[in-house]
């Protein structure tokens, strides 16, 4: 064809040598630039897809061990909520220590366990605030699997229309119960029999009684208080207290006066005359003593004599003047004496006149005294229906080794009970005539703990003898209210195919009857056995935590194996695969280095080849 150039065989031959050395350079070049070997499948189809299956399992597994990566993120944080738990749980057994140390029953004391008891609700309150708090990216692995139990709404409205009852609901729900609450009782009032006898050899006092019937608008289950102030020989101060209320009765004041004194000195002409004069504060069992010729007359004030808007100077001195007249007249004490009359002269005042003979001068001798009560009786009342009454001897009172001053507590016992029966027929009673820390019923919150919960209601003082009188009763029903879910749960895939996970399950760490089984508080650790109690529900708290923490750290020590495990594999897929594709860059270096010199001398080559065609210029 015309205008083509014909090329000899040995540069066309020599001309496809460095074509195809040239590509070699260029695949060599592609090589070294990617550090691949095998770049697509056209460069070697069976390790290239060989490699890529191995690459994107590896990259599964990487998936995987950033999702197992959460998970011990997860169960970490409920780790750490349950070492907080476990402390706290520590510090509440801390103070149920702390409480046996203070069972006596003298106020100190119950105030001691008021106090604890106040603090071990408020250390419960924070652990339920703890498990709420341990989540982590919506998983909560301490704080429940969702299944709760409490008592109906219905149920504790009926026993709140009960008079007196108020709040009346179910802690620590262990399992579905109905309780049968009563209430019963007469009202009436006794004092604790060693009270009493303690009360009475402090102070002096005889017959102390508690009695009456308790209020049924201004009930109360206080402890009465018998207070005494003063000295001997000096006003006493007698202070009585119920509750609230308080009376104040002062005694003993040794300020009643009897004096004789001489108005006109007997003469042979005309009689003696003396003035006795009564006065002074006189109180009930104030005894005064008028001795007349060695003949004494005495003369007790009596409560009358004393009473408000009398006379006592002139009633003492009345009944004195009666008994010296009744002396003189006939053949009493007194006739043939040297007395003659007595009269009242004044308010308060006994006129002694003397008999007079002719030329014989007969003085009378008139001697007075007076003596203070040796008993007074004390008799008070209160709004809660309570009466106090007592004798006070003056001479116990004196001889007591403190001069009877002090204060008493004398427990108030109180006929009436709540009952409280389960479906089983378990039946727990709070008597308020019991002994204090013997399940004394008492104004305020009372519990009443089965195996299936506590039954709780406030009792109020004033006004539960109204539902004792009606002997009332109502029933409190607890029941399951939410079903258990698995939405705390998590499972945890541990392979690429999903034919290998764990789940771990979520735990129930809330003092709950579904938890930790740590009920409040209970009666304000008046008793023993509410103590006892709170031991009991802390000694499961505790195993239950041990065994909550023993779960989560083997499933966590699984975990953490699996995705040490699943980083290693991987990177034993990586290598593998990059095995198959990775080029060595010596031996590619050393290739490219060889096409290279093979590219020059097949140049070289080709010159040559055309050196031929080049003698035919030298022919010109």
């Amino acid at each position: 064809m015309a205008g083509n150039v014909t090329l000899t065989a040995s540069m066309r031959t020599n001309l496809l040598q460095l074509q195809s050395t040239q590509a070699g350079i260029d695949k060599k070049q592609n090589i070294l630039s990617t550090g691949n070997k095998i770049n697509s499948a056209l460069d070697g189809p069976t390790a290239f897809f060989a490699a890529k299956g191995l690459n994107q399992r590896a990259g599964d597994l990487s998936s995987l061990k950033d999702a197992m990566g959460q998970s011990i993120s997860t169960i970490q944080a409920a780790d750490k909520g349950l070492t907080s738990i476990d402390s706290l749980v520590d510090q509440a057994k801390g103070l149920t220590t702390a409480a046996y140390a203070a069972l006596g029953n003298d106020a100190a004391s119950i105030a001691t366990r008021k106090s604890l008891a106040s603090q071990f609700n408020t250390l419960k309150d924070q652990i339920d605030k703890l498990a709420s708090d341990s989540g982590y990216q919506g998983k909560n692995l301490i704080n429940g699997n969702g299944l709760s139990m409490d008592s109906t709404s219905a149920s504790r409205a009926a026993v709140n229309t009960i008079v007196g009852v108020d709040n009346a609901r179910v802690t620590n729900v262990i399992s579905a119960d109905t309780y049968a609450i009563r209430i019963k009782g007469d009202g009436s009032v006794e004092g604790k029999t060693a009270d009493i006898s303690t009360a009475e050899n402090a102070h002096g006092l005889v017959g102390l009684k508690l009695s009456g019937t308790m209020s049924s608008t201004l009930g109360s289950f206080s402890d009465v208080q018998i207070e005494v102030r003063g000295a001997n020989g000096r006003t006493r101060d007698f202070i009585v207290k119920d509750g609230d209320e308080s009376r104040t009765i002062s005694y003993f004041d040794n300020t009643q006066t009897i004096e004789a004194k001489l108005t006109q000195a007997a003469t042979s002409t005309q009689p003696q005359i003396s003035n006795v004069n009564i006065g002074g504060t006189i109180e009930e069992g104030d005894i005064f003593t008028i001795t007349v010729e060695g003949q004494s007359f005495s003369y007790t004030a009596t409560k009358g004599d004393v009473a408000v808007g009398q006379n006592a100077a002139k009633n003492v001195a009345t009944n004195l003047k009666n008994s010296i007249t009744s002396a003189i007249a006939g053949s009493g004490r007194l006739a043939g004496k040297d007395v003659a009359s007595a009269a009242i002269g004044g308010s308060g005042t006994i006129t002694l006149t003397g008999n007079t003979t002719a030329g014989v001068v007969r003085e009378m001798t008139v001697t007075t005294g007076a003596t203070n009560a040796l008993t007074k009786k004390i008799s008070e009342s209160f709004a809660s229906g309570t009466i106090v009454s007592f004798t006070v001897d003056r001479r116990l009172l004196e001889a007591a080794n403190n001069q009877g001053n002090g204060i008493s507590t004398i427990e108030k016992k109180v006929d009436l009970q709540i009952q409280v029966t389960n479906s089983n027929g378990a039946q727990i009673t709070r008597d308020a005539m019991s002994d204090r820390g013997d399940g004394k019923l008492d104004g305020g919150e009372q519990s009443f703990n089965f195996d299936s919960g506590t039954v709780r209601l406030n009792v109020d003082a004033k006004t539960i003898k109204q539902a004792a009188s009606s002997n009332c009763s109502a029933n409190i029903v607890t029941k399951q209210i939410s079903d258990a879910n698995t939405s705390n749960d998590i499972t945890v895939q541990l392979n690429e195919r999903n034919t290998n996970s764990i789940t771990v399950n979520a735990v129930n760490l809330s003092t709950s009857g579904q938890g930790l089984q740590m009920d409040a508080a209970q009666n304000g650790w008046m008793d023993r056995s509410d103590i006892d109690k709170a031991v009991a529900g802390l000694d499961h708290a505790k195993s239950t935590i041990r065994s909550a923490s023993q779960n989560l750290s083997t499933n966590l020590n699984i975990i953490t194996t699996r995705e040490s495990f699943t980083k290693e594999f991987s990177d034993v897929l990586t290598e593998g695969a990059s095995k198959l594709t990775l080029a060595d860059q010596n031996e590619e270096g050393a290739s490219l280095l060889m096409l290279q010199t093979r590219q020059q001398l097949g140049t070289i080559a080709l010159s040559l080849a055309n050196q031929s065609q080049q003698s035919i210029l030298r022919l010109f």
